[in-house]
């Protein structure tokens, strides 16, 4: 199927295979600034980290270690029965931070490994159940961003939520909501911009979109438009990690929730940005 012209170029999809319990429902992504290392969570509160590997500017293997249980205290939970994790984001002191949606807050695991929850917000408890906290993103400087997938209606513009160590949590600005697409993934990219990997879905498909924003304080607006999939050219793309290859380009790599469904499955796929 040919694709809407577009700022960012396919590079390869990779399907991910593993005979394991529990394997996928991958809803989160972060890499390393190289782009190899990589950890991922699953909507079921598990991390895996492994490394993938490329020959050329193609996904070649993957290898990883065990699945392993975030052991988030069940007092963290409204209900401990439902650990429904969506958002990762990892800052650079190492320390981890995962949107949970059933529950519209997002907790923090410091460098010991000890879990926090963040405070609350009136905007953060308005969200709906199960329509709440989908993507996480965090800067250089160690400012966490957080999208919900939904808003009041299908005119009002997504809120981007912002949480500041000594400032608490914010609204500085918001993005426009078209075309049937949801926020599901973000990320900070290398040039300091925020990269919003939102999915759509027909009766034929899931179809992707991936928009790159400026932060500007007090604005909506539409962003630049790097990509946009035909239904079913990808399966259900929910994590978004953005770094930078050796030749200056920014990569998009991107991971499937295959919602523990034997018709979908687990997908790594990666555009290039000029």
């Amino acid at each position: 199927m040919a694709e809407d012209k577009q700022t960012a170029r396919f590079l390869s999809s990779y399907h991910w295979t593993k005979e394991r319990d529990g394997f996928g429902g991958y809803s989160g992504i972060s890499l390393t600034p190289n782009g190899a290392g990589f950890i991922i969570v699953s909507d079921r509160a598990h991390l895996i980290e492994g490394t993938i590997f490329r020959h050329g500017d193609r996904i070649i293997g993957v290898r990883s270690a065990e699945m392993a249980a975030l052991n988030i205290p069940d007092d963290l939970f409204l209900d401990p029965s439902v650990q429904d994790t969506e958002g990762l984001a990892k800052d650079n002191q190492g320390r981890l931070y995962i949107s949970v949606e059933s529950t519209n807050r997002v907790l923090c695991r410091d460098i010991t490994g000890v879990w926090t929850a963040l405070p609350d917000h009136p905007g953060l408890r308005a969200l709906p159940h199960n329509q709440g906290l989908e993507a996480l993103a965090i800067d250089g400087d160690g400012t966490l961003f957080a999208l919900p997938e939904f808003s009041e209606s299908l005119q009002v513009p997504f809120p981007v939520f912002r949480y500041r160590q000594g400032s608490g949590w914010d609204v500085p600005m918001s993005i426009s909501r078209n075309e049937g697409f949801l926020p599901v993934g973000a990320d900070v990219g290398p040039d300091g911009k925020l990269y919003v990997l939102e999915r759509g879905f027909s009766g034929f498909g899931f179809s992707s979109r991936v928009r790159r924003f400026d932060f500007l304080n007090g604005y909506s607006f539409d962003g630049e438009t790097l990509l946009t999939t035909e239904p079913r050219r990808h399966d259900n793309l929910e994590g978004l990690s953005v770094w930078a290859a050796t030749d200056g380009t920014l990569r998009l790599t991107m991971i499937s929730d295959d919602n523990f469904f034997f018709l979908q499955k687990t997908e790594i796929v990666e555009y290039a940005v000029s």
